[in-house]
């Protein structure tokens, strides 16, 4: 077994993972990741929330994030912003300009949060949204004419559908806009009745793709008899000129345009995590792609970790590779992310070797949209005010940040990607400075 050495060791690949190696390597030391993909964040919008919404019977709505976040403390005094909203601000910062030097550009508003339309036909509140939705940001009050464009054989994303969502859910956050749709066709994948969100936007990165969807819209808005401000389109715009695709249908119809927000969409979180993996290289962090960490236990002076590297099924068992670090990083995800397992009322954290109880009645409710969320889904590690692991066989050289920690509720409060960069900045931060 060949065996490499890091300063400091992350496994994970999603945005926890990246934002905890972006702090240790401003700390001005060498870091590994070890990750076989990018976790939930893969399916992500690609987006920043940071606290939308208090869960409980009455949800409190957050309109300034950095407001809610003593009410949410107020509520749930062991939530993990308890022990990282003092990093808050530098970990989004730290993953913003991560994300910007890997070619991903994210939009913020003054600490505020914003609504955005996304796929469903519904609103979601966003702290930081990427530029390619950016334009379609909800203004209260604005009255606008929007167009909803739709691909035939997408059935992703159904423009008509949307748009009456669109006109209905507006009401209760302040919209007065007129929403339109239209269904374009386009033609050069042949006679296929169905498409993917991928397989579209694989031809949208051609050339003909491109030049087919910008001539049809271009056709519709010139044979209608008002003009539009804005066009609303499904996040499908390509994987690598999505950029320079939307500037050009802009300037063919004379008025702004955006993608929806993206929801369980391969697309927009394959270009937001790609985008920090160039980041972090570009910096200078070693990744280890397509590698899974199957043991992790302290070593004389750190944390080693027994990894396997490559393709494994029944004729490739993979490369067997050992990383020593003086310290280590857990960023595996939750539930979603995969680093937390369930099986039937099971509950444990393989790579702690931690079981976390059972799931009970009490645990559950049986409205699956409860405003005040899921209790279960506050089970996950418990760490130290340093987000050191609470064991004391690592000698508190093993953190862990992001969904794998145990006192948030991210998705009743629209939180997710704010725990991951705050956390995993404390994290990456304190273990950069145990070496």
């Amino acid at each position: 077994m060949s065996v490499k050495k890091s300063d400091v060791l992350v496994i994970g690949g999603g945005t926890a993972a990246c934002a905890a190696a972006e702090a240790i390597l401003q700390a001005g030391k060498n870091v590994t990741m070890v990750f076989p993909n990018g976790g939930s964040s893969e399916v992500s919008a690609g987006s920043i929330d940071i606290l939308g919404v208090v869960p409980g019977e009455e949800p409190v709505i957050c309109g300034d994030y950095k407001e809610g976040i003593p009410v949410l403390l107020e509520k749930y005094p062991n939530h993990v912003y308890a022990k990282c909203a003092d990093e808050l601000e530098q970990g989004v910062k730290a993953l913003v300009s991560l994300a910007e030097a890997g070619g991903y550009k994210l939009r913020g508003f003054d600490g505020k949060n914003v609504w955005i339309p996304n796929m469903l036909g519904t609103f979601s509140i966003n702290a930081y949204v990427p530029e390619m939705s950016g334009d379609g940001v909800l203004i209260p009050g604005e009255e606008k004419k929007v167009l909803v464009v739709g691909v035939k054989g997408n059935v992703a994303f159904n423009a008509k559908a949307a748009a009456m969502s669109y006109q209905q859910y507006q009401k209760k956050i302040g919209g007065k806009a007129d929403y339109f749709s239209a269904e374009i066709r386009l033609t050069g994948w042949g006679d296929r009745r169905k498409v993917s969100d991928g397989e579209l936007a694989d031809y949208l990165d051609t050339a003909e793709g491109a030049g087919e969807l910008i001539a049809s819209i271009q056709t519709f808005c010139r044979n209608n008899r008002y003009p539009f401000d804005l066009i609303l389109l499904p996040p499908v715009l390509g994987y690598v000129h999505e950029q320079e695709l939307l500037s050009e249908i802009r300037k063919a119809c004379g008025c702004k345009a955006a993608e929806v927000q993206a929801l369980g969409n391969s697309v927009v979180g394959y270009r937001f995590t790609r985008a920090l993996y160039r980041g972090l290289e570009r910096r200078g962090a070693r990744l280890l792609r397509g590698a899974k960490v199957t043991a992790v236990s302290p070593a004389e002076n750190g944390i080693e970790a027994e990894c396997t590297v490559g393709l494994t099924d029944q004729l490739h068992p993979g490369e067997k590779v050992a990383v020593h670090a003086s310290s280590a990083v857990l960023a595996t995800g939750g539930f979603v992310g995969g680093g937390i397992k369930a099986r039937r009322t099971e509950v444990w954290i393989e790579l702690l070797d931690k079981k976390l109880g059972g799931i009970t009645a009490d645990l559950l409710d049986r409205d699956a949209v409860s405003t005040s969320g899921q209790e279960f889904l506050r089970m996950g590690a418990e760490v130290n005010e340093d987000m050191s692991v609470k064991d004391e066989k690592y000698n508190g050289r093993l953190f862990a940040c992001g969904g794998v920690l145990a006192g948030h509720n991210s998705a009743s409060e629209r939180s997710g990607a704010g725990i991951a960069a705050a956390s995993a900045y404390l994290a990456g931060k304190n273990a950069a400075s145990n070496i």
